[in-house]
């Protein structure tokens, strides 16, 4: 072999391997390009889509902005520290149906009202929003309080009643009562309602009555405290009943509520009694219950009127049935007392033959000393659930 041909032998397998990494360094050079391609093409469908997303919460917040949101949101949000900070604002959002409502303060000399209304005075198709949670001092016998032997008890460690007569035909309209106990002195007490006309609300349906009843037992004892009132509070209300009305009569021998215990079988029926008209048990401002014949026709009624549920006047009333002779009286009409703690301060027991007045006979013959057990009775059970001591 010559010295070229020996040479080329030499170096062919030397530049073979040059090409070999030459072509696995191209090979490379194409697949990081082809990555970095890759990863700019990435890169930019990230910022587009970044570029939509910010457009369109911008398009979002304009229109947010244009219709009005924001003015709802934050009136929305103003009912969170609305009347002092001590409206109940979740249940009052439940009750307007997400309505757009304002609120304020109203003071007097012997009230605190808060008041929730439409936002927009106008009257529309959604109807009218009047919600009054008021706050007096229970001494206050200038106070406005409405309550009735027919409301059905709130129940739950409350002295309390509802109003909602389920045959009216606004079913929008409805009261709640309750009697507040400041650290068990006597007469140390508020006492606090609720009026609602909200034509959107059906309070036929026990989850409005409830609702209405949160609004003004956390209302009421947020202000009560505010005010320095150790507010004795009861449970959170599951359950509230409706009004009852004369034709709610039921059987006599069925009573279990505010007529039970009352009368006995063999006296009511020497007194013509077939028929009652009660509540659910349970304290309230005012409790009662109706003796009634065999359709229901009222005979006798008894009534307990606690604290600022008896007027001054009423209560003078009955201080002259008290001062009245012993013996039996001609219109069949007695009454007792008692003398209790906190807003109730003092309470009055009254039982009325239907039909009799002071100083006239009903037509009925009278059982004088039946009618004062039977009073007896109806004020002792009614005493104890409140707290009351029956005078003597």
């Amino acid at each position: 072999m010559n010295e070229e041909a020996m040479k080329s032998a030499r170096t062919g397998p030397a530049t073979h391997t040059a090409n070999v990494d030459k072509s696995a360094e191209s090979a490379e050079s194409a697949e990081t390009v082809e990555h970095e391609l890759a990863r700019l093409r990435r890169r930019r469908r990230i910022r587009l889509a970044a570029g939509l997303t910010a457009g369109a919460a911008v398009v979002a917040g304009g229109l947010f902005w244009l219709s009005g949101g924001l003015q709802a949101w934050l009136h929305d949000r103003a009912l969170d520290s609305a009347c002092d900070g001590a409206l109940a604002a979740d249940p009052v959002r439940e009750l307007v149906g997400g309505a757009e409502v304002t609120a304020e303060t109203r003071t007097g000399r012997d009230f605190w009202q808060c008041r929730v209304s439409e936002a927009d005075e106008v009257y529309e198709e959604d109807g009218r929003i009047d919600l009054r949670v008021t706050v007096s001092d229970a001494r206050d016998r200038f106070a406005t309080f409405e309550a009735d032997a027919t409301d059905a008890p709130l129940g739950h460690g409350w002295t309390g009643g509802f109003a909602f007569d389920p045959d009216r035909e606004r079913r929008g309209e409805a009261t709640a009562s309750v009697l507040l106990d400041c650290g068990g002195a006597r007469g140390g007490g508020l006492i606090a309602e609720a009026r609602a006309r909200i034509d959107r609300a059906d309070f036929g349906h026990p989850e409005a009555r409830t609702g209405l009843t949160a609004v003004l037992t956390r209302t009421a004892t947020a202000y009560a405290r505010q005010q320095g009132c150790e507010v004795a509070e009861g449970a959170p209300v599951q359950k509230v009943d409706a009004s009852v009305n004369a034709w709610d009569h039921e059987p006599f021998a069925s009573v279990s509520g505010s007529c039970a215990g009352i009368v006995d079988p063999r006296t009511a029926t020497r007194w013509g009694v077939r028929t009652a008209v009660e509540t659910a048990p349970g304290p309230k401002p005012v409790e009662g219950c109706t003796l009634g014949g065999l359709r229901g026709a009222p005979l006798y009624t008894f009534t307990a009127s606690y604290g600022p549920a008896l007027d001054r006047i009423a209560r003078d009333r009955l201080e002259e049935l008290s001062d009245r002779r012993a013996g039996d009286a001609p219109d069949g009409r007695y009454v007792l007392w008692a003398d209790c703690r906190g807003g109730a301060d003092r309470a009055a027991y009254v039982v009325a033959p239907i039909g009799g007045t002071l100083g006239r006979t009903p037509h009925l013959t009278l059982d004088h000393q039946g009618l004062r057990a039977a009073l007896s009775s109806f004020a002792e059970r009614s005493a104890k659930a409140h707290g009351c001591t029956v005078s003597d």
